[in-house]
């Protein structure tokens, strides 16, 4: 692509997201080559710094955790973020109906230095076998989940279950970080959940980091039109 042909992909996968979102049931907003490559080369990038900011000012889980389950991985990005932040790297497992962001998250891990694998499938129900797993099994000890800006994908009926398996899997002890953007229109339902979740132990956040951007990814930003005032997201975190 040419740099105004990307520029272009770039402010309409925004405007498919903050104008559209949710509209086209049947349709995936990585829906053309463009819009795929403005997910992977920038998108993503912003997602990983974000995540990483957050993992880093909720600091080391007390628990060791030695996988992550990363629940609508898209671009391995968020899991990427969290386990390069642990002392002993995990390995990772990444979920997604897409096979393409697949591709894209084991090469992500690789280039990272992490070990990881994917399976295509649907992540609500492997979040629900996660919550059936037997509570004295102790499968899930050294086992952290992660939805990196995930959950606003599901429509209502799914998210209403992957929230149920949550509290589920929550109240076992497991270790698990929930990312989502600010902006209320994309996540409507979440202060809701939010507050439920905080009053059930959990520690939700809303974030604005400061961060310099590397230069590539900056001059994109100013090119493509935003005015950033730093990177925003909201978090939801249980037993951290």
């Amino acid at each position: 692509m040419t740099r105004p042909e990307f520029l272009k992909a770039i402010r309409a996968l925004s405007a498919r997201y903050v104008e559209g979102h949710g509209r086209i049931a049947d349709r995936s907003p990585l829906d053309s080559a463009g819009k795929r490559a403005a997910f992977a080369g920038f998108y993503a990038p912003m997602h990983f710094l974000a995540a990483r900011a957050i993992v880093d000012a909720l600091g080391t889980p007390t628990a060791p955790v030695s996988t992550i389950v990363d629940l609508g991985c898209g671009t391995g990005v968020a899991s990427a973020a969290w386990a390069l932040s642990l002392p002993t790297r995990p390995s990772i497992t990444g979920f997604d109906l897409s096979a393409w962001v697949l591709d894209d998250a084991k090469e992500n891990w690789r280039a990272l230095g992490l070990r990881g694998g994917t399976t295509r499938g649907d992540f609500v129900a492997k979040l629900e076998r996660l919550a059936a797993t037997p509570p004295r099994s102790g499968a899930l000890e050294t086992t952290g989940l992660i939805f990196g800006w995930s959950l606003n994908e599901l429509d209502r009926a799914d998210r209403e279950r992957a929230l149920r398996a949550i509290g589920t899997v929550a109240s076992r002890g497991v270790r698990i970080l929930a990312i989502e953007p600010v902006a209320r229109r994309l996540v409507p339902w979440w202060a809701e959940w939010a507050e439920r979740s905080a009053a059930g132990g959990a520690r939700a956040g809303e974030w604005r980091f400061q961060i310099a951007l590397p230069p590539a990814l900056a001059a994109l930003d100013r090119d493509a039109g935003f005015q950033r005032d730093g990177l925003t997201a909201r978090s939801v975190c249980w037993n951290w």
